[in-house]
């Protein structure tokens, strides 16, 4: 019997990738946290968030999680909350980036292959 099991590759970045990323985040969180309460600032708050997004998705290799946080960031009171820091450290904590065909599928099983065919009958 013949088992298929294809190779999964999963993504895994380097200390340095998320050690850059985190401190990109603790910058953008830092600036956020104290800018955000100033209806003056929003917009500067809003580019910084976007240049923000734009820096760590290059750090860690284009993680889909990130649109999710970009978008959460542009809610007001949710702008206050270390929301960059978070989606840098649970990448860290995983070790996966998220949304990138990481983890189990249907596929990786173990499948035995099928039974051979009778040939048609005279």
């Amino acid at each position: 019997m013949a088992t298929i099991a294809p190779q999964i590759s999963e993504r895994r970045p380097s200390w340095v990738r998320i050690g850059i990323a985190l401190a990109i985040a603790l910058a953008s969180d830092a600036f956020s946290f104290v800018f955000s309460a100033t209806v003056i600032a929003e917009p500067l708050v809003i580019s910084v968030d976007l240049v923000t997004a734009f820096a760590i998705w290059i750090a860690l290799g284009q993680p889909a999680i990130l649109l999710i946080a970009l978008v959460a960031e542009a809610i007001p009171v949710v702008g206050m909350f270390p929301l960059w820091t978070v989606v840098v450290g649970i990448i860290a904590a995983t070790g996966k980036l998220p949304g990138r065909g990481t983890g189990t599928t249907v596929a990786s099983t173990t499948r035995t292959a099928p039974p051979p065919t009778l040939p048609p009958a005279p």
